[in-house]
């Protein structure tokens, strides 16, 4: 779901259809608040609670891109309806930086949160 709104975002950006932007944005916003209160409660509490935070430390700096990414999607809802020149080069951060902390989420965070919850009740 969060791919797909941000997809439409990057999509309406790339025709510069500012106000398909700040609606897809709108759209993803519930979404990805859910996101990092689930990951956080489960994942992150699970790494932490088997590794410690020294142990989780690499794990921690993914979960850390989620504020400036959910501010940068704010910025963009505001900008949608005045600069299309800043839209345009704040959609291409944010597009950058979502594809990272995806990215970085699926190679690093849950395979280990995967093999650490195996056998235990905590992981969903």
């Amino acid at each position: 779901m969060m791919r797909l709104g941000m997809g439409k975002a990057k999509a309406a950006a790339g025709v510069r259809d500012f106000e398909g932007v700040r609606r897809a944005l709108q759209e993803v916003d519930p979404v990805f608040r859910q996101h990092v209160a689930d990951e956080e409660a489960q994942i992150l509490g699970l790494l932490i609670g088997k590794l410690g935070v020294k142990g989780a430390e690499s794990e921690i700096e993914v979960f850390r891109q989620h504020r400036p990414i959910y501010e940068l999607m704010n910025k963009i809802g505001k900008l949608a309806g005045e600069s299309s020149a800043q839209l345009e080069g704040s959609q291409s951060e944010l597009d950058r930086l979502f594809e990272e902390h995806t990215n970085l989420e699926e190679t690093r965070v849950f395979p280990k949160a995967v093999a650490l919850g195996k056998g235990s009740a905590e992981v969903v």
